[in-house]
């Protein structure tokens, strides 16, 4: 079990002084990145195979708000590897120990060249699997679609990430930027599963569409009338 203590500064807030989604997302790459350099499976070491970390699905549980100067502790583990499927765990604690954010992923690993998935990649190191008494199943593929038009962005340089494409972070700041302040006034996010399907690249415009409910919402990315990614957002009213 890997663990960092990180305390949250005014640049990882919002307007209600409360951790923000997309850097929950950095810190958890961060520490996910940190722990696979321990193992020897880090950016570098893929990169001598020709290989890249993705992720491919993600889901987050937060169960209560983390905010501006707290010290939490982030832990992180790796699962049972099931053919290319890679699952990886995170679960964020409070000074007291309290859970207040509970995270199951999958990952996976790509040829950096044709961009695909490798099946059985070679030479790379697996981590050990651990398990923890509050591991939640692995993701799901999200139900439904968003169906209207809510905003469109263009990836641009400050969006793109050390693989060349759309930071993982980005499609979640890419998601909430669909609202305004005064719904984040009187919303809660608490609760996201988003699918990343395929890779968005420097340049393309994306399109981001919107089904919302009272308390869910789900939205879509579409390029080029492709389907990107799929999130499942959940609120609560404050």
């Amino acid at each position: 079990m890997y663990k960092e203590k990180i305390k949250i500064t005014s640049i990882d807030v919002d307007c209600n002084f409360e951790l923000k989604l997309s850097s929950l997302f950095k810190i958890m790459q961060e520490v996910a990145s940190n722990h696979c350099e321990t193992l020897g499976a880090s950016h570098y070491d893929l990169l001598k195979y020709n290989l890249l970390w993705v992720v491919i699905r993600m889901e987050v549980k937060i169960y209560k708000s983390i905010k501006l100067d707290d010290v939490v502790t982030v832990t992180t583990h790796a699962g049972e590897q099931r053919s290319f499927i890679f699952p990886r765990y995170f679960q964020i604690y409070s000074k007291s120990g309290e859970l207040l954010v509970n995270v199951s992923s999958i990952w996976a690993v790509i040829n950096k060249d044709t961009r695909r998935v490798d099946i059985r990649p070679q030479g790379i190191k697996i981590a050990k699997a651990e398990h923890d008494k509050n591991d939640m199943p692995l993701p799901e593929k999200v139900s439904g679609s968003g169906s209207v038009v809510v905003d469109e962005r263009v990836v641009k340089y400050s969006n793109v990430d050390i693989n060349s494409h759309l930071n993982n972070t980005e499609y979640i700041a890419f998601i909430l930027d669909t609202h305004d302040l005064e719904f984040y006034k009187h919303h809660r996010l608490c609760g996201i599963n988003i699918n990343y399907d395929k890779e968005i690249k420097f340049g393309d415009k994306v399109a981001l569409l919107s089904n919302k409910g009272e308390t869910r919402e789900v939205v879509s990315g579409v390029v080029n009338g492709v389907n990107h990614f799929t999130a499942e957002l959940e609120f609560d009213k404050r």
